[in-house]
């Protein structure tokens, strides 16, 4: 039918609304940034775990998943996994600049090749290697450039959250039975119990309540569930290319929002991540096999 969308440009639609929703996690932080860690964390994890379990409910009514949610002996550590990464992300996104967060989580297709070698003893191709070995220089110009600026722990949380996530994605494909949605479900649920936990409890006002809110069901909840409907529809290596844009428009929108200035050695180290993921994908999205 003429003017009809296709399911590819459905699938690129989806992952681009993801990506969009997760760009803005930076200005959710800062509009709250006046709150401590823990209740930030606290609250958009519980706020999004509910959406997604919101989701996960719809899909099982719908018999898209079975009574068991496809859980295994392996979704437990999955789950424990998801909550770091949370945690880890909230946590990296309060204590320093956008730009880190999003640079150092670029390098995830690289670390999870590494994590995917030790546990499953996966092959990784020579140009993942030489790629990799880029990102992570540019990663070296940036921690070199923040030294001495108080951000170190920052960059330190968003390698534990990358690292987490990278455990996520290994063995989610050892046992891919299990339902993400459930396994995030669970883990942010955990990341809010450990949020209220170490919280002081401030009294909240509409506004604060209202930002949390926003910032737990578009960064944990719908965009999660945009992007794993639109990657179901384009390849792999397409959907993690597009979702590289929030590298780029999440900085970007922070400092139009707030003024936030990253410095010159991340924007370069942020070039030369970005560099080395896209030459390592251009194989898979014109079919050419790696070498």
């Amino acid at each position: 039918m003429p003017g009809r969308m296709s399911a590819r440009q459905r699938g690129v639609l989806l992952v681009l609304g993801a990506t969009a929703l997760w760009s803005l996690a930076g200005v959710f932080a800062r509009m709250v940034a006046h709150l401590d860690l823990w209740t930030v964390m606290g609250w958009r994890a519980t706020l999004g775990a509910a959406s997604i379990s919101v989701v996960g409910l719809i899909e099982w009514r719908r018999g898209r998943m079975d009574v068991s949610f496809g859980f295994g002996r392996l979704s437990i550590v999955v789950a424990a996994l998801a909550t770091l990464a949370i945690s880890g992300y909230t946590a990296a996104v309060m204590t320093t600049t956008i730009a880190d967060v999003m640079i150092i989580y670029a390098t995830l297709p690289f670390v999870a090749a590494g994590v995917g070698w030790l546990v499953n003893r996966e092959a990784v191709s020579a140009r993942t290697l030489v790629a990799g070995a880029g990102a992570f220089v540019g990663i070296a110009v940036m921690v070199g450039g923040g030294l001495g600026s108080g951000r170190l722990a920052g960059q330190a949380l968003s390698a534990v959250m990358t690292v987490a996530f990278a455990g996520m994605v290994v063995l989610q494909r050892r046992y891919p039975q299990a339902s993400m949605i459930a396994v995030n479900a669970i883990g942010a649920f955990g990341s809010g119990l450990v949020g209220f936990a170490m919280s002081p409890h401030p009294a909240l006002g509409a506004w604060d309540f209202f930002v949390l809110f926003l910032f737990g069901l578009t960064t944990i909840g719908l965009a999660f569930v945009l992007f794993m409907e639109g990657a179901k529809l384009i390849p792999s290596a397409e959907a993690g290319l597009i979702s590289l844009l929030d590298v780029v428009l999440g900085p970007f929108w922070v400092f139009l929002a707030f003024g936030e200035n990253p410095g010159l050695a991340t924007v370069a180290g942020g070039a030369i991540v970005l560099g080395a993921a896209a030459w390592r994908m251009a194989p898979d999205l014109r079919g050419e096999r790696l070498w």
